[in-house]
């Protein structure tokens, strides 16, 4: 029992408010006694205006107005959370009242709960296989492409594009053009002639969804030309010299991103649950909404 409190953060938290307070009482004044958390237009209104620098306060207003229900109450729970964290890192003794400071104490206090969460945090085995179970998706290692290509503007070549790519594939492949020389032949194209190890994210980022479903389509073929293939800026005559296939990968090839992972998620979730508790020491008052917005 004793070692189960002895890994409480809470208690951690206490102690250490405890040190501090002996520490600070005779530094500074006690700026909060209230226990209570009023929460109406003039705080909400002031949390917008600090998210958000480049509103003016009728703009604010305006947006506060607009919120239905549900977001009005999301906005009020983030104004409480703050709350709770900026008066307990008030006092701890961290001090001084403006918005960037308040940030500032907020992160502090949630830096020292986490280093009091994480040498206390306990992974096992099983948790994380059971979390690389059902999120092994997350982890798979993309299929990789190796090419390079010889591009044709359709803004330059207009109604003429298509009979130059084809003339060029059957010249390209009858000299049997390697990949390192292809950088003399065709237009310049905005991004890159050469893309080695590339998923097919990154390649439809550059050519669009369609083509980098074609290009993962072909088979390696080193000395071969392929195309043409279309994308938003014109054709593409296409060299594939390198083509690895994706793959899930096993716990062990993965475990310290596993581990990585799950310890921020139940950190997460610690935090969270310390912030309730702290959140309890105080009586929220929640003021009826100003109808002239």
């Amino acid at each position: 029992m004793f070692k189960k409190l002895l890994k409480e953060p809470l208690l951690h938290f206490l102690i250490i408010g405890g040190l501090l307070f002996v520490i600070f009482e005779f530094l500074s004044p006690k700026e909060f006694d209230d226990t209570v958390i009023q929460v109406g237009d003039d705080e909400l209104l002031g949390l917008i205006l600090s998210r958000d620098p480049r509103l003016d306060r009728v703009s604010a207003a305006k947006y506060l107005g607009s919120l239905d229900t549900d977001l009005r109450d999301k906005l009020s729970e983030d104004y409480i959370r703050e709350e709770v964290m900026y008066r307990e890192a008030i006092s701890l003794g961290l001090d001084q009242n403006s918005y960037l400071a308040r940030r500032r104490l907020i992160a502090q206090l949630e830096y020292i709960n986490q280093g009091f969460i994480y040498e206390t945090l306990e992974l096992t085995e099983e948790e994380l296989g059971n979390y690389f179970d059902q999120n092994r998706n997350r982890y798979a290692v993309p299929a990789k492409v190796t090419f390079t290509h010889v591009f044709f503007s359709r803004d330059l070549h207009a109604d003429a594009i298509n009979d130059l790519a084809k003339a060029e594939l059957a010249a390209l492949n009858n000299i049997r053009l390697p990949f390192h020389l292809a950088s003399s032949r065709g237009d310049h194209f905005l991004y890159h002639r050469n893309y080695v190890n590339k998923n097919e994210r990154e390649i439809a980022s550059h050519f669009g969804s369609s083509f980098a479903s074609n290009i993962f389509a072909l088979e390696q073929e080193e000395t071969l030309w392929r195309g043409p293939f279309k994308s938003e800026y014109g054709l593409h005559l296409i060299l594939v010299t390198s083509k690895n296939e994706g793959y899930l990968p096993h716990f062990d090839q993965v475990k310290a991103r596993l581990i990585d992972d799950v310890s921020q998620i139940k950190v997460r979730v610690e935090l969270d649950r310390l912030y309730g508790e702290l959140k309890e020491r105080y009586r929220i008052k929640i003021r009826e909404p100003n109808t002239d917005l």
